[in-house]
């Protein structure tokens, strides 16, 4: 496609030449219409006084508002902050300050009190469900506002766009503009604040697309049930197809009768996800042939993929009697979402795949020397996807021979091309496809004065991750006493999925030889 020398905005207004719809909750906005609401926003925005550099923050689920205000921002050459829309209060001030940012977009059905934005120092812009339905929308209207406290005098997302009608904006994104701010697990486990530019993103589109040849018809929709603060669900899952001229259905909430019911609506050509997705689909039974008339391939990335589920889908797949399969691939954020993918013209059973057309990967000795094939070591990849570094500033890039690294974190090798993972060294853990970072929910619980350590691990239940938590206590206390103010302190500073399921006290923690605490022997305990 060629398009790293263009801004995301412009890519996607080449696709949008080809028509077609978005999809959300069963309600069609036609893609010209989406393209008019993204300059009615970039002029509201204008309007308002942001311009080029400015950061907003985007504290929502998969929505057009969020697909709208990120084009916007690529158009102006703002950096759109895009957060999980259930972050705590207290950790999106932390997170606004650090990323300077002026205005917070949020969804009026995922925030109870709209009092407690206050303290942000943010201009607030409130979003709804019911910005874009027609059918039952005063149902929608009235649950949102009987959901959240509201505060009187905030701008909401259809005032901006009736306002922005009139204002006439140029482009002045270019394609090496930062354009938006994502969240990782970092190449450590610590979490970081990624910054990734326009080029990064659309070097991921062309590498997609040259290792994939898709038959792109009216009609034909890509199926988006990855959130849209995830590198993987934004990048692949809604922009590359958005820019080649899919149709695009959103999930805000993945359910799987929604899904199943989808699947059975639209021609879904083209499905992104992650392993728990599919492990839920199976475990209900409504992944079947009905909903599959159409589908062409499944992309499976985000967390390890066992062989045992890509066999599983698989079959099934091939009762259909077309090329349809699972593809598993690698990536991370700090390179957009994906590097290594198996597809139609290069696979190989039990791996990642191989890197798409303008990415690498090496599997480099803990002295960065390059190891041979079938050696096991650190994943090292490089190619145009890759971030711009950290806001918080850590060293994070190796350059080398005149090509930039990103070091992974990861363990795995080399067969023939392909990468096989073999573990990850970084701690963070994927639960419904959302990074908890166990040192989070470590700093949490310590802040509690009885507590003398903390260790988060995760543990799975009947197939589902969950966050467990050890800790060592000062004195003695009654258990179910420490265990229960372990929780309430969690939830009420933590993500909900981040909040510890099981709470264990023991006597002291497990350590290794160089006098950390063995997190991996609370794993297997």
């Amino acid at each position: 496609m060629n398009c790293t020398s263009i801004s995301c905005y412009e890519l996607l207004q080449r696709g949008a030449d080809r028509g077609g719809y978005l999809v959300y909750y069963g309600h069609k906005l036609r893609i010209e219409d989406f393209l008019r609401d993204v300059e009615r926003f970039a002029g509201a925005l204008r309007q308002m006084g942001f311009g080029k550099g400015d950061v907003i923050t985007l504290q929502l689920p998969t929505c057009p508002q969020a697909l709208v205000a990120f084009y916007a921002c690529s158009k102006l050459g703002m950096i759109a902050n895009i957060v999980h829309p259930l972050v705590p209060v207290n950790l999106l001030a932390e997170n606004v300050k650090k990323t300077q940012s002026k205005a917070l977009f949020f969804y009026d059905a995922t925030v109870r009190d709209e009092a407690s934005l206050t303290k942000l120092g943010q201009r607030l812009v409130r979003c709804s469900i019911s910005d874009y339905v027609t059918f039952r929308k005063p149902v929608y209207k009235l649950y949102s506002a009987m959901s959240c406290k509201r505060l009187r005098g905030i701008d909401t997302y259809a005032e901006l766009l009736k306002r922005g009608a009139g204002v006439a904006t140029e482009c002045v994104g270019t394609s090496e503009d930062m354009l938006c701010y994502m969240h990782s697990g970092g190449t450590s486990g610590i979490p970081k604040i990624v910054k990734l530019t326009n080029r990064a993103f659309n070097a991921v589109v062309d590498g997609m697309f040259a290792m994939y040849h898709p038959d792109v018809r009216h009609g034909y929709y890509n199926l988006a049930t990855l959130p849209v603060f995830h590198a993987y669900g934004l990048c692949c899952a809604m922009h590359g197809p958005l820019c080649v001229g899919y149709s695009l259905v959103l999930v805000p909430k993945f359910d799987v009768y929604a899904v199943a019911a989808i699947l059975r609506r639209y021609n879904i050509k083209v499905w992104s996800v992650v392993p728990a997705m599919l492990k839920k689909m199976l475990a209900s039974n409504v992944f079947d042939r009905r909903g599959l008339k159409s589908l062409d391939v499944i992309w499976c990335g985000g967390d390890v993929c066992e062989e045992k589920l890509v066999e599983r889908v698989d079959g099934i797949l091939s009762k259909r009697g077309t090329r349809a399969r699972l593809m598993r691939g690698y990536g991370l954020t700090e390179m957009c979402g994906v590097t290594i993918v198996n597809n139609f013209d290069h696979y190989l059973k039990g791996s990642c795949g191989r890197p798409m057309p303008g990415f690498a990967v090496e599997i480099w000795d803990d002295d960065g020397n390059v190891l041979d094939s079938g050696a096991t070591g650190e994943i090292v990849v490089s190619g145009g996807g890759v971030m711009s570094g950290y806001v918080e500033g850590e060293e994070c890039l190796t350059e080398k021979n005149g090509v930039v690294w990103v070091r992974t974190g990861d363990v795995g090798y080399l067969d023939d091309g392909y990468l096989f993972m073999v573990d990850r060294k970084k701690r963070s853990l994927k639960i419904a496809a959302v990074n908890v970072f166990p040192a989070q929910v470590e700093n949490c619980v310590s802040e509690l004065g009885f507590v003398s350590e903390a260790c988060a691990v995760g543990v799975k239940v009947a197939g589902k991750q969950y966050v467990k938590v050890f800790v060592t206590l000062k004195e003695r206390s009654d258990a179910e006493t420490v265990k229960k103010r372990i929780v309430e302190h969690c939830e009420k500073n933590l993500i909900g999925y981040a909040v510890p399921r099981f709470v264990e006290i023991i006597d002291s923690m497990p350590r290794t030889p160089l006098g950390k605490i063995d997190y991996r022997a609370l794993e297997n305990k």
